[in-house]
């Protein structure tokens, strides 16, 4: 007999419930101590259980509440739900759930979750990993959609082919009537570059996000005009793609470098890939910011020992409350005309950018 993984055994055991109808539409199941106890495993195991069931549109993750059970009957035939305009349920849709890890959603999610306090309405978590944003748009458990994992332009422009009221969070489609609530990209890459250069620097290095989202193109383009109007010399800047994270910092930057590339200022599109890049930079005998300046974004929380970080502040609590704000406003059809609401980053100065020239420390070659 094949071994089948204990997650694997917990979830198809409450699909089988819930089919026999001992668990009902509306209903909360076990929650992941529950499983955990009645199952005798860990908590870790009962909690990738109730992710799946999550995924494969079984149940709703619904904060506060807990995994609740999804009416898969309710709408035959692929028909739309009608919109329940005093009390709509809102979607919050996630590409994969372990984004929810990371501080950028939970903080997302923090601000959704307290306008939601004042305003009447539902929300829920939804993933739709390994899922087709067809097969996802098909069940429709929700009234509107905030989509806040940035996800390909068609899965997209799906959504607004089915006329499903949406709102995209942290992106955008360009030439598209969407409605939108992001930072201006832009701005931060505009100031953060000038900035450097009234300190003295001209040879800045800039480390942002993967190649396919958004925020990079945008970061680019923005790059390529400050070059132009700040008379930088190409060859003497960089600006490189890379993932999001720490690690991934500390390997772009230790890559850079020792291909000769030799910036006195960098610039990273997070924070935590910012710190990734001065570990890297202070193995190479760099000191930050006497040896080299360093610009983050986000303001994270920062542990114990790290450079203070100067950093932008994109007001993330508050994409989170605008963006509820505007689908609740669509539901309505009581939304602005135009529906792109964009907020300018904050810049935060701390300790990690100084003049230059300045007395450096000497770099290993």
């Amino acid at each position: 007999m094949e071994n089948i993984p204990m997650y694997q055994h917990i979830k198809d055991i409450l699909k089988e419930e819930i089919r026999q109808g001992k668990y009902r539409p509306g209903d909360r199941l076990p929650s992941s101590n529950e499983l955990a106890v009645l199952f005798s495993t860990s908590r870790n195991t009962s909690v990738k259980a109730l992710n799946e069931l999550v995924m494969e549109g079984a149940a709703s993750a619904v904060k506060g509440s807990g995994t609740i059970v999804n009416d898969l009957h309710s709408e035959s035939g692929g028909g739309k739900s009608p919109v329940r305009k005093n009390c709509p349920d809102i979607g919050l849709l996630l590409a994969d759930l372990d984004d929810l890890n990371h501080p950028y959603i939970t903080r997302i999610l923090h601000g959704i979750s307290e306008r939601g306090k004042t305003l009447p309405c539902s929300l829920r978590i939804f993933c739709i990993r390994n899922t087709s944003i067809r097969e996802f748009a098909a069940q429709r458990h929700f009234d509107g959609l905030i989509v806040i994992t940035e996800l390909p332009e068609t899965s997209i422009l799906y959504l607004k082919q089915q006329d499903i009221p949406f709102v995209l969070l942290g992106n955008d489609i360009a030439g598209e009537d969407v409605a939108v609530v992001m930072n201006e990209a832009f701005s931060a890459m505009f100031e953060a570059m000038r900035h450097l250069v009234r300190l003295g620097h001209r040879r800045i290095g800039v480390l942002s996000g993967p190649s396919c989202k958004a925020v990079t193109t945008g970061g680019y383009l923005a790059y390529r005009q400050m070059l132009a109007e700040l008379a930088l010399v190409e060859d003497e800047c960089f600006f490189k793609a890379c993932d999001w994270g720490e690690e991934s910092g500390y390997h772009a930057f230790k890559k850079l470098w020792n291909e000769g590339k030799r910036p006195t200022a960098l610039i990273a599109f997070e924070d935590y890939m910012a710190y990734g890049a001065i570990r890297a930079a202070e193995e190479a005998g760099l000191a930050v910011p006497d040896s080299l300046s360093v610009i983050g974004y986000g303001n994270y929380p920062v542990k114990a020992g790290d450079v203070p970080l100067t950093t932008f502040d994109h007001h993330i609590e508050d994409l989170g409350r605008k963006s509820l704000e505007l689908i609740t406003e669509i539901l309505k059809g009581k939304a602005p005309p135009d529906r792109k609401i964009y907020l300018r980053p904050q810049m935060i100065e701390r300790g990690s950018c100084i003049k230059y020239p300045q007395k450096r420390k000497k770099e290993k070659k």
